[in-house]
């Protein structure tokens, strides 16, 4: 074998390992954000009891000191008591109070960082019989 063939195989050799490796942080890195992993109420559902509250879990702790979290009514008019927080014994759920709503279609903005600073942003409604 020539040495030009080995030279092209050692660097063929290298740049796939450095692809392998890039991609596994990549990989890693991505883990560590907050995704929801479930609501109550559930996204798109129709509610027929009173709530009491908003909740979202992750699948992950997020932090306590940046999390935006709101209710709007169909018209974007914020309808929560504007007490949203990081569950004190649970940092993967956070939560915010709503007063007794009339029927109709509301929607739940939220915004958290994840333990490792990554931001997430979501959105979902739900329905009031």
């Amino acid at each position: 074998m020539s040495l030009r063939v080995r030279q092209l195989r050692a660097r063929a050799t290298a740049i796939g390992v450095g692809l392998l490796f890039g991609l596994a942080l990549v990989q890693g890195g991505a883990w560590g954000h907050a995704f929801v992993s479930r609501s109550e109420p559930p996204s798109g559902s129709l509610v027929a009891v009173p709530l009491s509250r908003v909740r979202i879990w992750f699948d992950g702790p997020v932090e306590r000191s940046f999390l935006a979290m709101r209710v709007e009514d169909r018209d974007r008019q914020r309808v929560d008591k504007g007490d949203g927080h990081v569950d004190a014994r649970d940092a993967t759920m956070v939560e915010v109070s709503i007063p007794a709503l009339p029927p109709g279609r509301y929607r739940v903005v939220w915004s958290v960082i994840a333990r490792d600073g990554h931001r997430r942003d979501g959105d979902f409604s739900f329905r009031v019989k």
